[in-house]
C-alpha cells in the first residue's frame, strides 16, 4: 500500500497528475483476499491531499456469476439497481471519502463478445437463459446515486 501511495504522490507531485482511476474489484488478477486493496492505497493517498485536487473515479463490476465474494448476500456479480448502490456505497467506505466524481460500469451486464480475450460477438453465443438487467434499471440506479450526491458523474 505504501509503494502505491510514494507512486500517486509522484505522479501529483512532479507531473501534475490529477485524475485517478480505481475499480471495486482491484487489484487483478480479483481474488477475495485481494479485492479492495488498490482502494486502500487511494484511500491512504486521499488522506494526504485536498480532495477537491483529486478526480476520482471508480467503476461497478460488471456481470461475473464467478465473483461471490464481492456481494453481501453472496451473489454473483451483476449490473443491477441493487448492486450499483451496494457497490458505490462500499467504495465509498473503501476509498474513505464521501463522493466519488466519476463512476463507470466496468463490463456489460450483457454477453457483448471480444471481452477479456473472448472472440467477436456471435449469435449464436447470445443466451436467452440469463435475465439480464435492463438498461434502464442501470441508468436510473446511476441516477439515483447522483441524486443522492454520493456520485457526481
Amino acid at each position: 500500500i505504501d509503494e502505491g501511495v510514494e507512486q500517486l504522490n509522484l505522479a501529483w507531485d512532479d507531473y501534475g497528475i490529477n485524475f485517478l482511476d480505481t475499480a471495486e474489484m482491484y487489484p487483478v488478477p480479483t481474488k477475495a483476499e485481494t479485492q479492495g486493496a488498490t482502494d486502500a492505497a487511494v484511500n491512504k493517498f486521499l488522506k494526504g491531499r485536498n480532495r477537491e485536487d483529486v478526480i476520482l473515479a471508480t467503476k461497478v463490476s460488471g456481470r461475473a456469476p464467478h465473483m461471490t465474494w464481492m456481494r453481501d448476500d453472496g451473489s454473483g456479480v451483476e449490473v443491477s439497481r441493487s448492486q450499483i448502490l451496494e457497490s458505490v456505497d462500499k467504495s465509498l467506505q473503501r476509498l474513505g471519502t464521501d463522493h466519488i466524481d466519476l463512476l463507470q460500469i466496468h463490463f456489460p451486464d450483457r454477453y457483448t463478445g471480444g471481452l477479456f480475450g473472448q472472440p467477436d460477438f456471435l449469435p449464436s453465443k447470445l443466451s436467452t437463459e440469463i435475465e439480464y438487467n435492463s438498461f434502464e434499471e442501470q441508468l436510473s440506479a446511476l441516477n439515483e446515486v447522483v441524486e443522492a450526491g454520493k456520485v457526481r458523474y
